[in-house]
């Protein structure tokens, strides 16, 4: 389950997927709990243009399963804890996103699916770009297609 480690060692394994990264999310604890949070212009590397929440997300099933053709996504984990799917065209990669302290940044062109969500699970997603449907890839085939071509 989720809990903020304040300064803690990120101990994820490096991203194979392209343009990926994990983000460390400063914050401090003592005992009246935790506190965590990001400056926008410091780490993510794009000023926000749109933020959204996943919640009250019923046992087995998904989010996301779907690629961008612009936006850079930083998702974070507010709550409980689950898997992320990635994979950029060439390479598939399956995270754990479980940790206040540790954000993950999915870039365009990454075909990304939420799974096995821990219950009362809380993410929240900032997004570098206002939401158009055209920008989305729905379609795997069309996503490889053009996630092949970008790379050749």
């Amino acid at each position: 389950m989720a809990q903020a480690t304040g300064n803690a060692i990120m101990t994820a394994p490096d991203l194979k997927s392209r343009d990926c990264r994990w983000i460390a999310v400063p914050g401090a604890s003592d005992a009246r709990g935790n506190v965590n949070f990001l400056e926008f212009d410091q780490k993510l590397g794009f000023t926000p243009k749109r933020l959204f929440w996943l919640h009250g997300i019923a046992p087995g099933q998904w989010r996301g399963r779907h690629g961008h053709r612009e936006s850079h996504l930083v998702t974070l984990v507010l709550n409980g804890g689950c898997k992320v799917h990635l994979d950029d065209g060439r390479v598939k990669e399956t995270v754990t996103l479980d940790d206040p302290s540790r954000a993950l940044h999915i870039a365009p062109y990454v075909w990304h699916e939420l799974t096995d969500f821990a219950p009362q699970t809380v993410i929240l997603v900032i997004a570098s770009t206002h939401y158009d449907e055209a920008e989305y890839l729905r379609d795997y085939d069309a996503f490889k297609r053009e996630a092949t071509a970008r790379t050749a």
